[in-house]
């Protein structure tokens, strides 16, 4: 961790960053075209650094408010998402993905999802927090469609 980086480094490190599945729009950017009432707060917890952002937003036509916490590197000029809230509910993957889709179509962005484990190959997503299962789901997933792929080729032959 950077001892000489303030707290407006860190929240500068996100709001000019991009989400990697979101090239060539500033996250700051899409924030402000989908949240209101905007906040970034700086949290120091033992040797790690996060980056708590709070909107409000609609979900499901009610009015919500959203926490992204950030996980800075030791470097200081990276991060992760670490943890998605909306209200008191922690996301899984695939809702927090869904929330990313709704930002970056609000920003006038689309969602790469290739960028994002869900749908990843390895080497694409080595900068995702789980991209061991990733590695894991996807091998699954392929031996699963070998073995119906076989399976069809064996019934078209008979």
């Amino acid at each position: 961790m950077k001892e000489d980086n303030t707290d407006e480094i860190y929240i500068g490190l996100i709001c000019n960053g991009e989400f990697n599945a979101i090239h060539d729009f500033k996250i700051g950017e899409l924030f402000e075209s989908f949240f209101d009432n905007i906040n970034y707060n700086v949290v120091k917890e033992e040797k790690d650094i996060y980056v708590d952002f709070t909107g409000e937003a609609m979900c499901d036509d009610e009015p919500c408010t959203i926490l992204i916490r950030f996980k800075i590197d030791d470097n200081g000029e990276e991060f992760e998402i670490n943890l998605v809230k909306v209200n008191e509910d922690i996301l899984d993957e695939e809702e927090t993905l869904d929330l990313l889709d709704d930002i970056a179509f609000a920003g006038g962005a689309i969602l790469d999802d290739e960028d994002y484990c869900n749908s990843c190959i390895a080497e694409s997503c080595e900068h995702c927090m789980h991209h061991d299962e990733c590695i894991q789901n996807n091998d699954e997933d392929s031996d699963e469609y070998d073995d119906e792929d076989e399976k069809e080729d064996n019934e078209d032959d008979e």
